[in-house]
C-alpha cells in the first residue's frame, strides 16, 4: 500500500511538472499569437551589421555590392550573422521581437532602370521561396538566428511577399522557382502563374487595379491559380517549420481577400503565429473602409498607416496638432474592431525617416514616448535609436551607423519594460485627460491597471491644472526617472491631480499596477478568426494557476495550456459566425471577446456573372454559409470587380467540399437591395486550391 501511495505521489509530481512546462505567460517568447506586450524592431537585414563578409557578393557580380556602403541601391553586407552578433544590443534595448527582411532567395542580377543599377538587398524581389538568400546566410545560420534570438527572449518575424516576384523587364523575366527548379516566367507562362494586366498607374485606384495589375513593374502572382495557392501554402509552411514567431505580409492591398483569408486559415491550422499585413493607404482614400475592416474580413492584423501619418504630422511636420492626434485615436478606435491588435509605426523602409522630418532631438523623443505608450503593438525601424535620417525612403536605408546607448535607446528600454509589465499599455483603453494644441495627457487603463502619460511637444511651459485621473490616491514618480525631465505627481482621493508644470518637450509617465486580480480579464485574443479545431491564444490577467473554463458562447473549449496571463484553447465544434469568448475561474466570469468561427477550411471560388446595373449599384453574392452572409445582405462579401462591364467577377473564400446555395444581388450606396429572381443557384466547392464558375447571367 505504501509503494502504491509513493507511485501516485510521483505521478502527480510528474503531471504537475508537465503543466508547468506547457504553461507560458502572456509576455513570454513562447507566445506566438499575441504581441501586445512586445516592442518590434524592424531590421533591413542587409543594412544592420555585416557579420560574415564571405556572403557580401556571393557571385562576384558587378554593380551588386558596395564595400564603401554609400550607394543605397547596392548590397552593403548585412546578414543573419550580423543580427546574431548584435543580439545583446537588441535585448538590452528592450526589444522582444525582430522583424527581418524576407529570408528566401531573391533575384541575384542587378536590375537596370533608367541608367541606374538596383539590387534586391531589401528582399522584395522573390525568385525561390524554398531557398535562403545567399546574401543573408545558410539555412543552418537562419536556424541559429532563431534559436539564439529565442534564448534572449526575442521573437522572430519574417517579412513575406506573396504578391509578386521580380521585375517583368528584369534579367530573369520575373522567374519563379521551387527549390531550384524553374516553374515559369512572366513571358513564358503556360500555367497562368502570373497576371498579365500591365503596370498599375498612380491614377488607377480601383480594387481591381490594385489587385490585378503589377506593382512597380513587379511580376504579379496570380493568387487565383491553384498552382500558386499550393506553392504559397507550402512555402509558408517551410518557414514555419523553422520556428519563426510571426509573419509580416507585404502588399496586402494588392492581394485578393479570398486568397488572404484562406492562406491565413492554412497558417492557423498548421502552426499559428502572429500575422499582420501592409495595407498602404489612409484617409481620404476611397479604400479606407476596406483597410479599416481588413482584419474583420481576413483574420489578419494590419500595419496602422492612419496612426503613422497622423503622428508624423503632429510631431514631425507640425502640420497638425494634439487635437488631431486625439481625433485619430477616437475615430480609429471606432473604425478598428481590434484597435490594440494594430501594428503601429512612425516610419519604415517606404517612408522618409522620422528624424529627417523632425531633427530636433527633444521633440523627436516626445514622439518616441507617445509611440511606445499608445495603443497597438509598436514597431521601431532599425537605427531610429541612433538618429538615422535620409532625404527619401531609399536614402534612409543606410547602414546602421553605431550601436550606442543614446537617449532614444534608453527611452525605448524604459518604455519597453513598462509595456512588458503593465497590462494598461498592452490592452488598455485610451482616455484623453488634458489637452491643448501642444500638450496631450492621456490615460491608458485596463481594469485596475493604469498608466498616465503627459507629452509636451513644444518649447513652452504649461501649467497643468484641473487634471483628473483614475490613479489611486498617492504620489507617483516618473517611470522614466527624469530622462525626459518628468517629475512626480500627487493624486488626491477624489482623482484630482495637484497642479504641476510641464516644461518644454517634457514627458512624464506614471503607472499603477494592481497586485492581484481575482476576476479574469481578457485583453487580447489571437488570431481573431479560425475554424473548429484551431488553437486560439487568450491573454489578460486573473486567470489563476489552476485550469478554469473557456467558452465560445455557451460551448466549452478544450484547453491546451493555462497560466495566470495566457491560455491556449481549442476552438470547439460550434455554429459558424461571430462568437464570444469568456473565461470563468472559481465562479467568476470575464469580459467577452469576439471571435469569428469559419465553417471549415477555406478555398477560393471565382464567381462570374453578367449583369446590367444602375448608377451606384454593385454586384454582391449572398448564400447559405457564413462566409457569404448566411442569406443576410447586410453581411455580404466584397463587391464584385467589373473591368469588362457588364461582366463581373470576384474570388470568394468559402468552405471546402461544401454544397453551397447562393444568389447574386444588386446593392447601391444607400444599401437598397435587389435580389435576382428564380431558385437558388448551387455549386459544390473543391477540396483545395480554386475553381472558376461558369459565366452566370443575372435573372430579372
Amino acid at each position: 500500500m505504501r509503494n502504491k501511495t509513493i507511485y501516485i505521489l510521483v505521478l502527480l509530481l510528474v503531471l504537475s511538472v508537465n503543466i508547468v512546462v506547457f504553461a507560458i505567460n502572456s509576455n513570454d517568447v513562447g507566445n506566438k499569437l499575441n504581441y501586445e506586450s512586445d516592442v518590434i524592431y524592424q531590421i533591413l537585414t542587409d543594412r544592420f551589421f555585416d557579420g560574415d563578409s564571405s556572403n557580401n557578393n556571393p557571385y562576384n557580380l558587378v554593380n551588386s555590392y558596395d564595400p564603401y556602403k554609400t550607394d543605397v541601391n547596392k548590397y552593403f553586407g548585412g546578414d543573419w550573422q550580423g543580427i546574431i552578433d548584435k543580439i545583446q544590443y537588441l535585448a538590452n534595448m528592450g526589444v522582444s521581437a525582430i522583424w527581418i527582411s524576407p529570408p528566401y532567395d531573391n533575384m541575384d542580377e542587378p536590375y537596370l532602370y533608367d541608367g541606374e543599377y538596383y539590387n534586391a538587398y531589401h528582399g522584395y524581389w522573390a525568385k525561390d521561396y524554398f531557398l535562403p538568400d545567399e546574401h543573408w546566410g545558410s539555412m543552418q545560420k537562419f536556424n541559429e538566428l532563431i534559436n539564439i534570438a529565442h534564448s534572449y527572449g526575442i521573437k522572430v518575424i519574417i517579412d513575406f511577399a506573396p504578391n509578386h516576384t521580380s521585375h517583368r523587364d528584369g534579367a530573369i523575366d520575373g522567374a519563379l522557382y521551387r527549390d531550384g527548379n524553374l516553374m515559369g516566367t512572366q513571358n513564358n507562362d503556360y500555367q497562368g502563374l502570373f497576371h498579365h494586366n500591365g503596370n498599375r498607374e498612380d491614377w488607377e485606384t480601383t480594387r481591381f487595379d490594385f489587385q490585378y495589375k503589377d506593382l512597380a513593374n513587379l511580376s504579379d502572382l496570380s493568387q487565383e491559380n491553384s498552382i500558386i495557392i499550393s506553392y504559397l501554402n507550402d512555402a509558408i509552411k517551410y518557414w514555419l517549420n523553422t520556428g519563426i514567431d510571426g509573419i509580416r505580409n507585404d502588399a496586402i492591398l494588392h492581394q485578393n481577400d479570398a486568397f488572404l483569408k484562406s492562406w491565413a486559415n492554412e497558417i492557423n491550422a498548421y502552426k499559428p503565429v502572429f500575422h499582420f499585413g501592409e495595407f498602404f493607404i489612409s484617409k481620404p482614400s476611397s479604400l479606407y473602409n476596406d483597410y479599416s475592416t481588413f482584419q474583420d474580413r481576413t483574420g489578419i492584423s494590419f500595419l496602422d498607416f492612419e496612426y503613422a501619418h497622423t503622428v508624423r504630422n503632429v510631431f514631425g511636420h507640425f502640420s497638425e496638432n494634439m487635437y488631431d492626434l486625439e481625433s485619430m485615436l477616437t475615430y480609429t478606435g471606432n473604425d478598428y474592431t481590434y484597435e490594440n491588435d494594430a501594428v503601429t509605426f512612425i516610419d519604415n523602409h517606404d517612408m522618409v525617416r522620422f528624424y529627417e522630418i523632425q531633427p530636433n532631438n527633444d521633440i523627436f523623443h516626445t514622439a518616441i514616448a507617445f509611440h511606445l505608450t499608445s495603443r497597438g503593438t509598436p514597431v521601431i525601424y532599425y537605427g531610429t535609436e541612433q538618429y538615422i535620417n535620409g532625404y527619401d525612403c531609399d536614402d534612409g536605408r543606410q547602414m546602421m551607423p553605431s550601436f550606442n546607448s543614446t537617449t532614444s535607446y534608453q527611452l525605448i528600454n524604459k518604455l519597453a519594460s513598462l509595456r512588458k509589465d503593465n497590462p494598461a499599455i498592452q490592452y488598455g483603453s485610451t482616455w484623453v485627460r488634458w489637452i491643448n494644441s501642444n500638450v496631450i495627457i492621456y490615460e491608458r487603463q485596463f481594469y485596475d491597471d493604469i498608466v498616465l502619460v503627459a507629452v509636451n511637444r513644444s518649447g513652452y511651459n504649461y501649467n497643468i491644472s484641473g487634471l483628473i485621473s483614475n490613479l489611486p490616491a498617492g504620489t507617483y514618480n516618473d517611470h522614466l526617472n527624469g530622462l525626459l525631465n518628468g517629475n512626480s505627481i500627487t493624486v488626491n482621493s477624489n482623482g484630482s491631480v495637484n497642479e504641476f508644470n510641464l516644461g518644454p518637450t517634457e514627458v512624464g509617465v506614471w503607472e499603477y499596477r494592481q497586485i492581484t486580480s481575482h476576476t479574469p480579464q481578457i485583453g487580447a485574443v489571437g488570431p481573431t478568426m479560425g475554424r473548429s479545431g484551431n488553437i486560439v491564444a487568450i491573454d489578460g490577467e486573473g486567470f489563476g494557476f489552476s485550469e478554469g473554463i473557456v467558452k465560445f458562447d455557451n460551448l466549452q473549449a478544450a484547453i491546451n495550456s493555462w497560466s495566470n496571463t495566457h491560455i491556449e484553447a481549442i476552438v470547439p465544434n460550434i455554429t459558424p459566425g461571430l462568437r464570444t469568448i469568456r473565461v470563468t475561474v472559481t465562479g467568476l466570469t470575464s469580459n467577452a471577446f469576439n471571435y469569428e468561427v469559419l465553417t471549415d477550411d477555406q478555398v477560393q471560388v471565382i464567381f462570374h456573372v453578367e449583369a446590367i446595373t444602375n448608377m451606384g449599384e454593385k454586384i454582391y453574392i449572398v448564400g447559405n454559409v457564413e462566409e457569404i452572409g448566411n442569406w443576410d445582405p447586410s453581411k455580404v462579401y466584397m463587391p464584385f470587380h467589373n473591368p469588362n462591364y457588364p461582366e463581373w467577377f470576384l474570388p470568394v473564400s468559402v468552405p471546402v467540399n461544401k454544397r453551397i446555395e447562393f444568389k447574386f444581388i444588386k446593392k447601391d450606396e444607400n444599401n437598397n437591395v435587389v435580389w435576382e429572381s428564380g431558385s437558388n443557384r448551387v455549386i459544390t466547392t473543391p477540396s483545395s486550391g480554386s475553381i472558376d464558375t461558369v459565366l452566370y447571367y443575372w435573372r430579372n
